[in-house]
């Protein structure tokens, strides 16, 4: 049913930290550095120089492939349909994990810290069986499943709450 009902709320979230960023391009920004030093300029990088080839698989994977992957396709979509919320965490879900009315109990607007309760950000398990979907911020919504606690993070805490509210009414 749920990947064809009308769309309540929708939130897309992407990665504006940044550290981030840093994080991500650094590692890119050295295979870059390794790739123009060995390969058109024919200075070998360290003691022992892996063969150009492997410098330009490298640069590849890690210098271009993996900084789009990370930084263009990462993303948080957040919906709320007529039968529960969805998330899709780009591209790591292939499709939308669904929460449906039916097996939520309760849910609520918090302000929390993700490296504290999560140890940090992403999709997330902690000691106490909660899962997270988080992508920026602080503040998210907690839903109380039958079998387990979810919190994700949005940017609008209070439109998703109502976005929630009024699609269990239509429900």
């Amino acid at each position: 049913m749920g990947r064809h009902t009308k769309v309540v709320y929708r939130e897309i979230q992407r990665p504006r930290s940044i550290l981030w960023w840093v994080f991500n391009l650094l590692p890119a920004t050295f295979m870059w550095y390794w790739f123009i030093q060995q390969t058109i300029f024919g200075v070998p990088m360290g003691n022992k120089p892996a063969p150009d080839i492997v410098a330009i698989i490298f640069w590849v994977i890690f210098g271009i492939v993996f900084p789009v992957f990370m930084l263009w396709l990462l993303k948080l979509i957040i919906e709320v349909r007529k039968d529960g919320i969805y998330l899709r965490f780009v591209p790591f879900h292939f499709k939308y994990k669904q929460f449906l009315f039916e097996d939520i109990n309760d849910f609520k607007s918090i302000t929390y810290s993700p490296l504290e309760r999560f140890g940090g950000w992403g999709v997330r398990i902690n000691s106490k069986d909660e899962t997270a979907y988080i992508m920026n911020g602080k503040e998210g919504i907690e839903l109380r499943l039958r079998y387990n606690t979810v919190v994700i993070g949005t940017q609008k805490p209070a439109e998703l709450k109502n976005a929630l509210n009024l699609a269990q009414r239509i429900n």
